[in-house]
């Protein structure tokens, strides 16, 4: 009895030291795949740096909005590869210092992309340090011909400023016929509105007389920079202007004149136009991409998930903000490393949009066609070639 008392000691002895010996091991293989491969425990880390506060903060904060739903429906979906995103924001307030402060401190937080800044002002300035830099940048909004087709580290999500204002001119051209046109034009992001009215003028017909007029914003001489306007006896007027000083400028027009065309940009192009500028702005005309009555199930999805969450109908800005992060998010599926980035986006070429496929070129230029839409009965309904 006492024999087998201590050989059953003996083996449980023996059973407890391959325990021991089992934890100890799996302890070790733990730790060392934690410090070896720490990438497998971290975030993807995006950055966002666009005007949340100061002079154009609607476009900044729809983009963050937009973002925001992205990374929060790809966590609940599974994430990436199996890791989270993190979204880092940072506020520029449409101040270039500011926007270089942004980008700085995401380089230092380890980010894989940055998306954003939301004009083209900012862009314009911010692109050296981006190539410098090497992170790739995603702009969902600035345009100025300044900025396409070049071999740097940014890729734009809308058109230029040339495939915008040659849709436009195209159709007032053939529709109005006018004989002039007054452009009144913002001087504080003089990249993006300078750039539209040249483009505006060189595809316009010959014939159309021009007059340019800046704009700084501020309501108190609105009503005399718009007798100023109407005293060329124009046509037409096109505002390149955010959306409140468009909504004001057009009102004013409008009451001393009734029956003036009212032309505008993308940079206005939302719901809060149509709000501030009342019946007075009927008729007016601006550009678009993406269809608002889209029916396919990811735009819808999308659509309710926004509305919920934010309690507003998600504009150009958030979808283009959405759809910044899917293309980072395909393109970190399909391998791409912060490295790598630039050079799997541009191969690949074609990624999934929220209503159909997101093409970008060589140059980091996404392919899409604008259209021309106008205010009719207090929506924005697409124009009838």
């Amino acid at each position: 009895m006492v024999k087998l008392l201590g050989a059953f000691s003996g083996v449980q002895k023996m059973k407890n030291k391959i325990l021991y010996i089992s934890i100890i091991g799996g302890v070790l293989i733990f730790t060392f795949l934690l410090f070896a491969f720490p990438q497998n425990r971290q975030p993807i880390k995006i950055g966002l740096s666009v005007s949340l506060t100061g002079a154009y903060p609607d476009l900044g904060r729809e983009i963050r909005d937009g973002t925001l739903l992205a990374v929060e429906m790809i966590n609940e979906e599974g994430k990436v590869k199996g890791k989270p995103i993190q979204l880092i924001i940072k506020d520029n307030k449409s101040n270039i210092k500011e926007a270089i402060n942004n980008y700085e401190e995401l380089i230092k937080e380890g980010v894989t992309a940055v998306i954003g800044p939301a004009t083209s002002t900012v862009a314009k300035n911010l692109l050296p340090l981006i190539n410098e830099k090497k992170i790739l940048t995603i702009a969902p909004t600035p345009t100025s011909t300044e900025l396409a087709g070049l071999d740097d580290y940014m890729i734009r999500l809308r058109p230029t400023n040339k495939e915008d204002a040659l849709e436009l001119a195209k159709y007032v051209t053939k529709k109005l016929k006018p004989k002039r046109i007054v452009v009144i034009y913002d001087v504080l992001n003089p990249t993006y509105t300078i750039d539209f009215a040249q483009n505006f003028m060189k595809y316009s017909g010959k014939e159309i007389k021009f007059s340019l007029i800046p704009f700084k914003e501020g309501k108190s001489y609105i009503r005399d920079l718009s007798k100023k306007v109407l005293s060329y006896s124009p046509d037409a007027v096109l505002l390149i202007t955010e959306v409140y000083s468009t909504a004001l400028i057009a009102q004013n027009l409008r009451i001393l004149k009734p029956n003036v065309k009212i032309l505008s940009t993308p940079w206005s192009k939302f719901e809060r136009l149509i709000e501030n500028g009342g019946k007075r702005i009927e008729g007016l005309l601006n550009l678009e991409t993406f269809d608002e009555d889209y029916k396919r199930e990811l735009y819808q999805k999308f659509k309710r998930r926004f509305i919920d969450r934010f309690g507003y109908e998600p504009e150009l800005g958030a979808i283009l903000g959405f759809e910044s992060v899917m293309l980072i998010k395909q393109a970190v599926e399909r391998g791409a490393t912060k490295e790598t980035m630039k050079d799997v986006i541009i191969k690949k070429g074609k990624f999934q949009g929220l209503q159909g496929e997101i093409n970008i070129n060589p140059f980091g230029d996404r392919v899409i066609k604008p259209f021309v839409v106008k205010v009719e009965k207090g929506k924005w309904e697409k124009v009838r070639e």
